[in-house]
């Protein structure tokens, strides 16, 4: 397992998880896709400078740019999402988080099952073949009641990723989003094969993951391993990264 730290849009959070033995971080996508080249080339050099890989991205897709309802633009769309693949092979990235809430709520007044299609036919027709050009792979992310209308568990991804049928778009699970879903560990050996990649956080408040906090994360990581999944990144809230990063490595890594 490859244990990530997800920095944001931070350049400077770059070097407090190399230091803290991160094997990779996760950005955001919209460093690849809306910042500017000179924002773009200081990543870049904060990367090589710590010896250190952004593998993944999340926040793929931006609220203003609709993915369900009556409004979605697709060629703007694939407009945004190749520019910031382009530059995201540029760094080595591998894999893209698309939970974006915002882009994929159903609207009022519009009908689950349509929005439901289109989702599906957003990710086949405008997602993978861009993917599979850049040789990326997108990851579905089920997200809690909370934060989006649609897909949000782990079993109701995994649907919407054999509809679309395409080596580009798999699974990911987050163990945060994961408890008021009602998912466990089982269900995530029972979709081996299908996640490839993972969040994870102290699951209750979304806390930053510690040595002592009561959380068995071992069996998570266990049940990753299991289903194939190569890649976690802590993805979680703190008041002080600096303090809180360091510690969340041990917390979660298994020998």
């Amino acid at each position: 397992m490859l244990y990530g730290m997800c920095v944001g849009d931070s350049i400077e959070r770059i070097s407090v998880a190399a230091r803290s033995g991160f094997d990779f971080v996760e950005s955001c996508f919209s460093l690849l896709a809306d910042k500017d080249d000179e924002y773009f080339e200081r990543f870049r050099e904060e990367l090589e400078k710590y010896n250190i890989k952004c593998l993944s991205v999340n926040c793929f897709i931006p609220g203003n740019l609709k993915v369900t309802g009556p409004d979605v633009d697709y060629s703007a769309l694939a407009e945004y999402i190749e520019k910031g693949m382009k530059r995201g092979k540029a760094i080595g990235l591998e894999k893209i988080v698309f939970g974006s809430g915002g882009a994929r709520n159903v609207p009022d007044g519009w009908a689950y099952e349509d929005a439901y299609r289109q989702l599906i036919y957003f990710l086949k027709e405008t997602v993978a073949p861009l993917a599979s050009k850049y040789g990326l792979t997108v990851v579905l992310e089920p997200l809690r009641r909370g934060d989006s209308n649609i897909i949000n568990s782990a079993f109701e991804g995994a649907a919407v990723v054999s509809a679309v049928d395409s080596d580009c778009i798999k699974c990911l699970v987050d163990l945060y989003h994961m408890e008021t879903a009602g998912d466990d560990a089982q269900t995530v050996r029972a979709l081996k094969g299908s996640i490839k990649h993972a969040h994870i956080a102290e699951p209750v408040n979304r806390h930053y993951p510690a040595p002592g906090d009561g959380v068995d994360y071992k069996s998570f990581i266990d049940a990753l391993e299991y289903a194939g999944c190569e890649t976690c990144a802590v993805e979680a809230s703190t008041d002080d990264f600096n303090k809180d990063c360091a510690p969340s490595l041990p917390a979660i890594k298994t020998e």
